[in-house]
């Protein structure tokens, strides 16, 4: 007889897939990346059916209901559905508490000068045009307008005709489904292995903190509060509703699948009503419907992985806020009647969390997802037998024991609570390892070898013939002359290899080169520079602001950067300054400024008017503040790029963009006041440079800093163990 062959179960190789990835993104490190398109091409592969899908089924599952059974299912389920999402609500509220602290930093992102998006019941469910939604992936709106087709579809004589074509479509979109499901050990082995490959190992660590929350609230619903609730109402125990769901829990789980344990669920419920003597064609028609039609609404198992939201919100150092979780909970529980992979891409862009963070979420459901598909059966069996005994009329609701299983759920959430806090704190490694990242940072370009100046005092003034224009005089010293500041991150510093680094300075040298001359940098005084400028101690100076204070001292190029006005605060007063709103409601505020004050004169007043407040200047650098050197003070008033960067070397501390309207501040090279040639130049080829997208290179690596995550190789067999590619770059 020939050999019967093994086939493993998706689960297996999905499983395998995601191990295989993590082990090929270790051996061979950050060269993993090439795979980054072959994963992104799986999530949209999974994303794009969903709405379909949803659609479809929302239609479908009301458009078959008879008026008798749909009137059931609204006065019964309908409360019946609010109470477990209320319960799960709670425990997904509650379990982010466990959360360790740690400081956290990041480089400059977009969205600190973009404003939170308002709540908008309006614009969420009630969009004129139903076409935009799905369009825009507007999924409450979807949900909403899917569900009102399908009701209105109730009591038609002729709605045979429409749910049959729809069923037939939505067998295809299913198939379709089924066939994108089976690449899914393709997908995740290409996550798997960028994700080991190019991920800090930082991040890896932190992302079982997930895993760990995520698997102690499944466990506490499916075991604690789901049955509890049962208790509390109906006359079956504790031990019956673990023994009846047992085998059905076991195989959602092993199997990754509820969808599967349906069958077995509705028997296991009549099972227990006949034990009980509360069988009848009423008691066991509720577990026949009930069961089926709840499998598609958003139950505790699919709820549970908005447990990622405030993971990621945790992950990006910037922890939800207490009072966005409501908005959460309405906007959530609304988005899943479609798949996580649909409504979580949607909540993380609606709260304003980086979107790439959805990518850390595909692999984690090849382990949650059997958690999930655990909690889903275990909901579909209470649902059945509380649905059953309300409209059986056997449904007991007695304060007391009400009371009682109520006290015995805090009880049980307390001590997860405790447990999981226990555990977190004493596996996950929260040391800080970020306050070196910026001054690691590098060049891209090496060929470039400035002359750079520590201090004046052996620095010659200008021995050019008299009489010379500006770029004359330049070209026949052959040294374009730079002013910097060396504490002004991340546009000019000094890194741990004593290298001046920074965009302004990489802006500088491309500015030297097209005017064929050697870039000298030299260090600035601000309160002098007019006159440093018009002695010809340096050319140009980057990096100044568009402001009336400088019209009179010097002559500014055209802009080749703009940057907006920030406030840098304690961490845990980041909400004090979140709007300007809420900076004039505060009292007794000392606020530092740079340098003159006048040069912020209008983002002060935008900011600050009607407040009562003292304005502090700080000399000589931000480095003073962040030392604490000035005492008492509540803020610090500098560009956000610039403080994004210096909260990097100072967790503490977190840089705010009051909204809305922030101020903007056109940032320009700076020359002499006589210096109109050089001015004429320098105009020209800020033009260019834009055209080119140099200042656009130069601003995603130094300000978004994507030349950080080329500054080392990260760690892999290849490279570290078997020595392959010793003489290749360093990655710098």
């Amino acid at each position: 007889m020939p050999e019967k062959r093994v086939r493993l179960s998706l689960s297996a190789q999905n499983l395998l897939g995601l191990g295989l990835g993590f082990v090929v993104g270790i051996f061979i490190g950050e060269v993993a990346a090439v795979l980054q398109p072959q994963a992104d091409v799986y999530i949209r592969l999974r994303q794009k059916t969903g709405l379909p899908y949803l659609v479809l089924a929302q239609v479908i599952g009301f458009g078959q209901l008879d008026r008798d059974t749909a009137r059931r299912l609204a006065l019964r389920g309908g409360g019946l559905l609010v109470i477990i999402w209320g319960l799960t609500c709670l425990v997904i509220f509650a379990m982010p508490l466990t959360f360790p602290e740690y400081e956290s930093a990041s480089f400059f992102s977009h969205a600190l000068v973009e404003p939170a998006r308002a709540f908008d019941i309006a614009e969420l469910y009630f969009t004129a045009n139903p076409f935009h939604s799905l369009a825009n992936a507007v999924i409450p709106a979807v949900v909403l307008f899917s569900s009102m087709i399908g009701i209105g579809l109730i009591g038609l004589e002729n709605r045979e005709h429409l749910l049959s074509t729809l069923r037939v479509v939505n067998e295809a979109v299913v198939r379709i489904t089924k066939f994108i499901v089976g690449l899914t050990p393709i997908g995740v082995f290409a996550i798997g292995a960028v994700t080991a490959g190019t991920m800090t190992g930082e991040t890896l660590q932190r992302l079982q903190v997930y895993f760990i929350t995520f698997a102690a609230a499944a466990i506490l619903l499916t075991f604690w509060i789901l049955p509890l609730l049962v208790t509390a109402a109906t006359p079956f125990s504790y031990r019956e509703v673990i023994r009846v769901s047992r085998d059905a829990m076991l195989t959602a789980f092993v199997a990754n699948n509820a969808f599967i344990v349906l069958p077995i669920l509705v028997e296991r419920s009549k099972e227990l009503l006949r034990k009980h003597d509360l069988a009848d064609a009423q008691s066991e028609s509720a577990a026949d419907v009930l069961i089926p039609i709840m499998f598609n609404f958003p139950n505790a198992g699919r709820l549970l992985t908005l447990l990622f939201i405030p993971f990621a919100a945790w992950l990006a150092g910037d922890a939800l806020g207490i009072g966005r979780y409501p908005e959460l909970f309405l906007i959530g529980v609304s988005s899943y009647f479609a798949k996580a992979q649909v409504a979580l891409p949607f909540l993380l862009d609606y709260l304003g969390l980086p979107h790439d963070l959805f990518q850390l979420y595909i692999p984690t459901t090849i382990i949650g997802g059997k958690f999930d598909s655990m909690v889903t059966a275990m909901n579909l069996l209470v649902f059945a037998l509380l649905g059953a005994a309300a409209m059986a009329g056997f449904l007991e609701l007695r304060l007391r024991r009400l009371l009682r299983a109520g006290g015995l759920i805090l009880a049980g959430l307390v001590v997860t609570e405790i447990a999981v806090s226990i555990t977190l704190a004493t596996s996950v490694d929260t040391t800080y390892h970020q306050d070196e990242v910026l001054r690691r940072m590098h060049a891209p370009r090496h060929d470039a070898t400035p002359t750079v100046h520590r201090d004046r005092t052996a620095l010659a003034l200008d021995e050019a013939p008299v009489g010379l224009r500006a770029l004359e005089r330049i070209r026949s010293r052959g040294t374009l002359r730079i002013g910097y500041d060396p504490e002004n991150l991340p546009f000019s510093f000094f890194n741990l290899d004593d290298e001046l680094v920074g965009l302004d300075v990489e802006l500088s040298l491309e500015l030297a080169d097209a005017l064929g001359v050697q870039a000298e940098f030299v260090p600035v005084s601000w309160s002098e520079l007019g006159d440093e400028l018009d002695r010809g101690l340096i050319d140009v100076m980057p990096g100044m602001w568009y402001r009336p204070f400088w019209f009179d001292s010097l002559r500014l190029s055209e802009p080749y950067f703009t940057a907006t006005v920030g406030i840098v605060v304690p961490d845990d007063r980041r909400h004090d300054f979140a709007t300007i709103e809420a900076i004039r409601e505060q009292r007794g505020l000392r606020i530092g400024v740079p340098l003159d004050i006048r040069q912020l004169e209008f983002a002060l007043d935008h900011y600050f008017g009607g407040a009562d407040v003292e304005f502090v200047t700080v000399k000589p650098s931000a480095a003073t503040f962040f030392a604490g050197s000035v005492p008492d003070l509540d803020g610090f008033v500098m560009p956000a790029e610039s403080g994004a960067a210096w909260t990097l070397i100072h967790p503490k501390f977190t840089v705010v963009v009051p909204q809305p309207e922030p101020v903007k501040l056109p940032t320009a090279f700076g020359v002499a006041r006589g210096a109109d040639d050089l001015l004429a130049v320098v105009d020209e080829w800020v033009v260019y440079a834009n055209s080119e997208g140099i200042p656009d290179r130069a601003y995603r690596y130094w300000i978004l800093g994507r030349g950080a995550e080329a500054t080392g190789r990260r760690w892999s067999i290849l490279h570290d163990v078997l020595g392959w590619g010793e003489g290749d770059s360093d990655g710098r």
